[in-house]
């Protein structure tokens, strides 16, 4: 039986690895006809302590039965309430490009509790289109679309020098969460929430792993 508690807040990387968990005990459910995933398993999979899992774990309330392990469902569930997947916030994308346009065509946005409304872009020829069945609305309209659905969280795919401005508009139109895919840090006021996807920052990653394993004897 799950132990729930009201949860602590969580920092990023707790968020993260919860992430982490769901996902891999989503494909647990599938293959492991018990019904239960014990932390070592998680660990293993993962590479990480299993007493992190645990202490993760218990953060949001759940806990295992010993020499049994954590029920999928429940730690699923538990995850799912937690992160605040079974709320709906309405989301838009601002930049309708090639970038913008990939990120609409992600049907998943529904199962993490987002649901995008609508598309802004600058570009005339991009204004009116459809893209999955979202339209594209000029960027003058987006206080007004934004008010109208009570837009909360907005994901930015446009150029650099275009980001931080269009991020003031956002947050001063009552968007708290944005997810920044513009090659540049966004300035935001406390009690809003900015996650930066820098394809730089993965670059070095990648760069820093081949240089440290020399795979097939070169280096980058």
């Amino acid at each position: 039986m799950q132990d729930r508690k009201q949860p602590m807040a969580l920092n990023q990387l707790i968020v993260e690895r919860l992430m982490h968990y769901y996902h891999l005990v989503a494909e647990q459910i599938e293959i492991n006809a018990s019904g239960y995933v014990s932390s070592a398993q998680i660990a293993h999979l993962l590479d990480m302590d299993d007493t992190l899992v645990r202490k993760d774990l218990a953060a949001i309330g759940v806990r295992g039965r010993p020499r049994v392990g954590f029920s999928t469902n429940g730690l699923m569930d538990a995850v799912r309430e937690t992160l605040g997947f079974n709320e709906h916030y309405n989301a838009v994308i601002v930049g309708a490009g090639r970038l913008g346009g990939a990120i609409a065509s992600y049907a998943g946005f529904g199962k993490y509790g987002l649901d995008v409304v609508a598309l802004f872009d600058s570009d005339p020829a991009r204004v009116g289109d459809v893209l999955r069945g979202i339209p594209v609305e000029h960027v003058d309209r987006m206080e007004e679309v934004i008010k109208q659905h009570g837009v909360r969280s907005a994901v930015i795919t446009v150029p650099a020098e275009a980001a931080q401005p269009l991020a003031d508009r956002l947050v001063a139109s009552g968007v708290r969460a944005i997810w920044n895919f513009a090659p540049t840090s966004l300035v935001v006021p406390p009690g809003v929430f900015v996650r930066h996807e820098h394809i730089s920052v993965g670059l070095a990653e990648l760069a820093y792993y081949l240089k440290r394993n020399d795979l097939g004897g070169g280096h980058i």
